[in-house]
């Protein structure tokens, strides 16, 4: 039946598949690999994707053994939205069990950025089991000495290119980081490289600040000199599509007040989230950016002032709920409606722990999958990935090898009807039905 229906007809059915089903259907023939894997189809499947709620949560945590040698043991789980109890998936990373931790800098589209060390090494894909090596930058331990540096990454719709911005902070003589310009360059996925981008930074982003991306754009808090550390008075924003910074003001409330004050995304909405802890006063609040760019529609959530020890923000939930994670380095849930808090069991370094909607995407199946692990450089101490490709020499993925070889794919009775079985149940529920039917009379 599959073999009879129009290009356009078999594009728009799978299109509205979850990823699973296409990539069983992308093992039936080299024409239909060749469909699935092109950059158009990826693309309308996103727009169809982004539409609808996986109704499934990404979350991934780092525990240390309490005894030596005190090994790191990594965990990247699926868990269903309503009910955070038990998780329904447990993901394989290609990066777990490295030489050090990874932090995730964000993730869009179902694409996560991850971090280590100086570095940021990899875009991966678990919804189709792709990850992909991002080069070492230009600016690195060995060719500038010791440095601090922040990321940002997101999707830049204009080009439809994946980015990722490095923002690096040099040293003067007495160890000052917000005396010398700050580096920036970016990395483009699409060109597979990096380039410096232009900049007249004034401020500089403090180490426990994340970057958060919205409208296009990427968020961190930061200091404006001379006011120095300590004092987040600015949100600084990079434009991936026109690449440009921007500042906008943090409320004089908050600056004044807080220690420690961050960014996130909820909602489609830009979050402040601050923090202060002093012999009189623990203060945790949450405000909102109603409307996005407009400094006066900064408005409050609430405030945590009878909980004590609180160590770093998570996220939001759809239900409401905040996850918080407490100084014993246990995460919990916080209902700001009723003030009441609920333990979950899960302990683990604070600054590892990582919550967002997954996006079930296509994302990077064009893509081979490249990493492995690369020995450490000795002059810079840091683990790097390399250049091996893994997938096959003529494109076809290792998944795709595996089950069939060469032109035996089409001839596969099993995968064929599985592949049947899926576009039928789609086209029963869709107004390609007669079209299908079609179809069949004339198979």
């Amino acid at each position: 039946m599959s073999d009879h229906l129009p290009q356009e007809l078999l594009e728009e059915i799978l299109s509205r598949l979850p990823v699973k089903s296409i990539l069983i259907c992308r093992c039936v023939s080299k024409t239909w690999y060749s469909l699935i894997t092109n950059p158009s189809f990826i693309a309308h499947h996103l727009k169809k994707t982004a539409a609808r709620n996986s109704g499934l949560l990404f979350f991934s945590y780092c525990k240390t053994e309490p005894c030596p040698p005190f090994r790191k043991n990594e965990s990247y789980l699926l868990y269903p939205d309503e009910l955070f109890a038990n998780p329904v998936e447990e993901l394989d990373c290609p990066c777990k069990g490295f030489k050090g931790l990874f932090d995730i800098v964000g993730s869009c589209n179902g694409v996560f950025c991850l971090s280590y060390g100086y570095y940021a090494p990899a875009l991966w894909n678990p919804s189709v089991r792709k990850i992909v090596n991002i080069p070492r930058p230009n600016v690195t331990f060995t060719s500038h000495g010791f440095h601090k540096h922040s990321h940002g990454f997101g999707f830049d719709s204009s080009t439809g290119d994946y980015k990722l911005v490095r923002i690096v902070y040099l040293p003067d003589s007495n160890f000052n980081f917000d005396k010398i310009p700050p580096l920036v360059e970016i990395y483009s996925l699409r060109s597979r490289g990096w380039r410096k981008v232009d900049n007249d930074l004034k401020c500089v982003i403090p180490d426990f600040s994340t970057s958060a991306f919205l409208n296009g754009t990427c968020h961190w808090v930061a200091t404006k000199p001379p006011n120095g550390p300590g004092v987040c008075d600015a949100i600084l924003s990079f434009s991936l599509g026109e690449e440009v910074f921007g500042e906008m003001e943090v409320p004089d409330c908050l600056a004044k007040k807080y220690h420690y004050i961050n960014v996130a995304v909820s909602d489609g909405s830009l979050l402040l989230v601050a923090f202060t802890e002093t012999t009189e006063e623990r203060c945790f609040s949450v405000w909102m950016m109603k409307e996005y760019g407009v400094p006066g529609s900064w408005t409050k959530l609430f405030n945590i002032s009878h909980l004590a020890n609180i160590r770093r923000f998570i996220a939001f939930r759809q239900s409401g709920e905040v996850l918080l994670v407490n100084r014993g380095e246990e995460l919990f849930f916080y209902d700001p409606k009723t003030e009441e808090f609920s333990h979950t069991e899960i302990w683990g370094t604070p600054s590892s722990f990582y919550l967002d909607t997954l996006v079930e995407s296509l994302v990077l199946l064009d893509e081979p999958n490249e990493f492995a692990e690369e020995e450490p450089s000795e002059d810079d101490g840091s683990s790097g990935v390399s250049n091996e490709n893994s997938s096959s020499p003529d494109g076809v993925d290792m998944d795709l090898q595996k089950n069939n070889e060469g032109n035996q794919n089409a001839n596969s009775p099993i995968k064929l009807n599985e592949a049947n079985e899926i576009l039928e149940e789609v086209a029963s529920t869709c107004n390609s039905q007669m079209a299908i039917d079609k179809a069949n009379e004339e198979a």
